[in-house]
């Protein structure tokens, strides 16, 4: 019990927003692979949806944790 507890204070928000990122990248490319094997060859608005999908992910994910982290405070 002891060590989980301390486990959670390890974590800082850059670490958290790093990982956040990353998640969101591997969620984007997973994506485009997918997009790549349907189609074959991508168009320019196939980038811009895959671009624009990942913008909207990472400020839905980033707002919920900052308004997460203040709820908990």
């Amino acid at each position: 019990m002891y060590f989980c507890a301390k486990q959670n204070n390890i974590m800082s928000e850059r670490r958290r927003y790093i990982i956040i990122a990353i998640s969101v990248s591997v969620g984007t490319m997973l994506s485009f692979f997918m997009f790549k094997a349907k189609k074959g060859t991508l168009t320019d608005y196939d980038y811009l949806t895959l671009i624009s999908v990942m913008v909207v992910s990472l400020i839905l994910i980033v707002g919920i944790s900052i308004i997460l982290s203040k709820w908990k405070d």
